[in-house]
């Protein structure tokens, strides 16, 4: 005897559950860059500039870190490169 297949509503639930997480961890991440960003004297199209061009996060944190700490623009994008390249 064999059970009856799962409905297609059993059997996506648990890939919107893990869907749903992780869209809210990007989306709490996102918004504490944006903020640090725009309070480090980023416009706001900067900081999605960024976000687009760099794929790490720790990347785009550091880059933040330099630019704020009074670093050059030079200084910042090495330390970025060098934190995405690890």
């Amino acid at each position: 005897m064999t059970s009856p297949a799962p409905t297609a509503t059993a059997r996506l639930t648990p890939a919107v559950r893990m869907g749903l997480s992780i869209a809210v961890a990007v989306g709490l991440y996102g918004i504490s860059f944006g903020a640090l960003a725009v309070a480090a004297g980023l416009s706001v199209w900067q900081a999605v500039a960024l976000s687009a061009l760099m794929f790490t996060g720790g990347s785009q944190f550091a880059f933040i870190g330099v630019i704020s700490g009074g670093g050059s623009l030079a200084a910042a994008t090495t330390a970025a490169s060098l934190l995405g390249l690890r």
